[in-house]
């Protein structure tokens, strides 16, 4: 089998959007953790974007070990 050539530009690329998924799992946390109680309403809608967002970390991730990138 051979390994796949390095796209450094693609490398470059998948690295910044996980970086920055990684900054809104951190901010959509902190949002889920004020106690402003107007905001406790939509607190669930906001656990599920976290959800969300740490799955497509998760599918990036696995993609980038497949990939090689």
């Amino acid at each position: 089998m051979q390994t796949p050539t390095m796209d450094t530009a693609g490398s470059a690329e998948l690295s910044s959007v996980a970086t920055q998924l990684d900054d809104l799992v951190r901010r959509v946390a902190a949002l889920t953790e004020e106690d402003d109680p107007a905001g406790s309403v939509d607190r669930p809608a906001l656990v599920e974007v976290e959800r969300h967002l740490r799955s497509a970390i998760r599918e990036l991730q696995r993609f980038r070990r497949h990939s090689g990138r």
